[in-house]
């Protein structure tokens, strides 16, 4: 179990849109995803990618990151459609 408080965030996407998160300073663990289910979120590192350089979290699935060391990470996302990312986060 992570110590501290989570903090709960969404992103809304256009459609065929890049919408991004900046995690906040101290950031642990990240889990996010589409409030819909039947889309595929795409996820990158780097702007301008979450449409050619991805990692595709399926339709109706989650994706976990934990043990996060640094800060100033920003996680960019892409969807087909308009869309909502649900985020939360542990510090």
């Amino acid at each position: 179990m992570i110590a501290g408080a989570p903090t709960i965030a969404n992103v809304a996407l256009s459609a065929s849109t890049e919408g991004s998160y900046a995690l906040p300073t101290g950031t642990n663990k990240v889990l996010f995803k589409l409030r819909e289910t039947g889309i595929a979120l795409q996820l990158a590192y780097i702007s301008g990618e979450s449409n050619t350089t991805f990692l595709t979290i399926p339709a109706g699935a989650s994706k976990e990151i934990v043990d996060i060391k640094g800060n100033g990470i920003t996680l960019y996302f892409f969807a087909t459609l308009a869309a909502t990312v649900e985020i939360e986060v542990w510090s």
